[in-house]
């Protein structure tokens, strides 16, 4: 048995897994007990091979492990309000490389079942936590599909910083759509909570052997759904974001920059920039298809980088749509350079017209493994050809992606298409700044999230591309001139100065 590091005080009897779940039962008005660990329950696969009830899973055997654990009278790791007679809790064990943690799949004992949880409006539970500082991931499992594990996971995401047993309540509009994973047959018709058919919680991985305990699943009521609560009060205050920053009121060291010198046709410097490759829409429905060839991406031999987009197929390229319209170029600095605050500039002379899409932006480097939005994206600099004098900076994340990303936008009396400008932000632990030509237009902090997760405090790439068409510029019509060019005349960035 793993010992949790910091002690199990009193703790006593080592209960096995045994063999039925009981049934929610009501805790007062208010709440509704799911999961108070005081009853017998087991694993079991179903006619139809689902494994139901508690089912410990991971990347490799017996990584994490269930038992049940009761707590003495007056033990020192007794649950606030649980100390004058015993008290069972849940004791998960885990030692994770890369995923695992465990699922509670509802079942009568017979079949898996679901339960209504649409008579409230938030979760809780209490954790008592091993100071890892990693991620710890619920999911509630919604509306399955068809038989078998065929529900729609949704997620909410909490950091292990704290030990000895904390109560979180987390709204259920908080949670958001897992992109990483759904199960064949999952739904995408929202979080209904009519058919709730289970929960599960993903453990920090890479953090070494440790025990964590839950006890009380409820579902409860709260009055502000915008945010977590932590031991019953808001988790955060509001971060006071000082308004006297400026573009020049802070001083920096140059961190890394590619100033594309070089002669004409020389191809982009292949240590700092990959092209991608695809016509495949990109999850927007674009048009193009993306090159690496000299013809959409290359020096221009006067200072700048051209990515330039074309109206042809010389290659016949399949794009989602059929045989390919256009070609252009989409570079990154993925596993090249990656990097945490500061500022991130470009001086730009865009494109122009319907349908052309133009942007300087960044990814979280954890993309391949948390998926979009949960990585998080910041757009430094998005035009659409429609609205020539309007330059868009934006972020994106989980529950403020899309359409519902959160920004803003600078108008210009001049067409942005007319000249260089320089695009800019300035990426600090608690809030991004966006700039051109040194104006600051917007600012977004983690005050603007409502209790969601600010997804802005790793590596990041960069990126840089112009699309044709796509759901938000519309395609090109007859007013569309190509070719079209997108001139860089350096990438710059930026980390304050001690």
């Amino acid at each position: 048995m793993r010992i949790f590091r910091k002690g199990l005080g009193m703790l006593v009897v080592a209960l096995m897994l045994t063999l039925a779940l009981s049934p929610i039962t009501a805790q007062d008005n208010a709440n509704l007990v799911v999961d108070d660990f005081e009853g017998s329950f087991n694993t079991f696969v179903t006619d139809e091979g689902s494994g139901v009830g508690f089912v410990p899973w991971g990347d490799a055997g017996e990584n994490t492990t269930l038992s049940v654990r009761q707590l003495a009278p007056f033990s020192k790791m007794a649950v606030p309000g649980k100390n004058q007679s015993s008290n069972n809790v849940l004791a998960v064990g885990y030692d994770i490389s890369s995923w695992g943690g465990f699922t509670h799949a509802f079942t009568d004992g017979v079949v898996w079942t679901s339960q209504d949880w649409t008579a409230y409006n938030a979760v809780s539970f209490w954790i008592y936590g091993t100071e890892t500082d990693g991620i710890i991931q619920m999911d509630i499992f919604d509306n399955r599909g068809g038989a078998g594990d065929t529900a729609e996971r949704w997620y909410y995401r909490l950091t292990d910083d704290f030990g000895g047993w904390v109560q979180f309540t987390i709204p259920f509009e908080l949670f958001q759509r897992r992109t990483d994973f759904q199960p064949n047959g999952a739904p995408n018709d929202g979080l209904g909570l009519n058919e709730v058919s289970g929960y599960a919680f993903g453990l920090p991985a890479g953090a070494g052997a440790h025990v964590v305990y839950f006890d009380d699943v409820t579902l409860t009521t709260v009055s502000d759904t915008s945010a977590l609560l932590r031991d019953g009060g808001a988790v955060a205050e509001a971060v006071v974001i000082d308004n006297s920053i400026g573009w020049d009121s802070r001083q920096w060291n140059l961190l890394w920059s590619d100033e594309f010198d070089g002669e004409a046709g020389t191809p982009i410097n292949a240590e700092f920039w990959t092209p991608e490759i695809g016509g495949g829409g990109w999850g927007n429905n674009e048009r193009e298809y993306y090159t690496d060839r000299l013809e959409n991406v290359a020096l221009d031999g006067a200072g700048n980088l051209v990515i330039n987009a074309i109206q042809e197929n010389p290659d016949n390229y399949t794009c989602h749509y059929g045989t390919c319209e256009y070609t252009s170029a989409r570079v990154v600095t993925m596993n090249k350079f990656q990097f945490t605050y500061g500022r991130v500039e470009a001086r730009i002379k865009i494109p122009r017209g319907q349908g052309i899409w133009p942007a300087f932006w960044m990814l979280g480097a954890d993309l391949g493994t948390v998926g979009w939005p949960t990585s998080g994206e910041i757009d430094i600099l998005e035009n659409v050809g429609k609205e020539p004098r309007m330059a868009y900076g934006t972020v994106h994340g989980p529950g403020y992606s899309g359409a519902n990303g959160i920004g803003a936008g600078l108008a210009s009396e001049t067409d942005y298409a007319d000249d260089f400008h320089v695009y800019a932000i300035d990426w600090d632990v608690d809030a991004i700044r966006w700039y051109v030509d040194g104006q600051l237009f917007n600012i977004v902090s983690v005050n603007d999230l409502n209790g969601r997760n600010w997804v802005f405090d790793h590596d990041f790439f960069i990126i840089m591309n112009v699309a044709v068409g796509g759901n938000w510029p519309g395609m090109p019509d007859e007013t569309t001139v190509m070719p079209q060019q997108m001139l860089v005349d350096y990438v710059r960035v930026y980390q304050l100065a001690e």
